[in-house]
C-alpha cells in the first residue's frame, strides 16, 4: 500500500471558516483524526461523545469525537472526526466513503468510487 497525503478542508458545517490541511490518507483508520486544537479553536467543532479506539500498538485510548464538514475538490459532507494530538492529520475510511472516494495508492491520489446499488 502506498502512503500519500491529500489536501482537505475541514469546517464546523455551520458556515464557519474552512481550514485546509494536508492529511495522510489512511484507509486502515476507521475515522479521520485531526488535532484537537485545530478542531476546537480554529474550526469550532465540539466533541459530541467519547469513544474507545485500539491503537496500532494494541493499546486502547478513550478520545473525544465530533462531527465536522470535510471538503475534497468538489465533494463535501459531514463525517465523524476524532480529536487527536498535535501533528495528527489522518483522513480515514468513513470520511472517504462519505465523500465517495477511494485511494489510488499506485498514483497516490483520491479518485471517485464506483457507485453500486446491489
Amino acid at each position: 500500500m502506498g502512503i500519500f497525503y491529500a489536501r482537505v478542508g475541514v469546517s464546523d458545517g455551520n458556515g464557519g471558516a474552512t481550514e485546509w490541511v494536508n492529511a495522510l490518507v489512511d484507509t486502515g483508520a476507521t475515522y479521520s483524526v485531526l488535532p484537537a486544537s485545530l478542531l476546537r479553536d480554529r474550526v469550532g467543532v465540539s466533541p459530541e461523545t467519547h469513544m474507545v479506539f485500539t491503537l496500532a500498538n494494541g493499546d486502547q485510548q478513550r478520545l473525544p469525537v465530533g462531527e465536522a464538514r470535510f471538503q475534497y475538490g468538489d465533494r463535501g459532507g459531514t463525517s465523524k472526526v476524532v480529536f487527536g494530538e498535535e501533528g495528527q492529520y489522518l483522513f480515514g475510511a468513513t470520511t472517504l466513503q462519505m465523500l465517495g472516494l477511494i485511494a489510488d495508492t499506485t498514483e497516490h491520489r483520491l479518485i471517485p468510487a464506483p457507485r453500486l446499488l446491489i
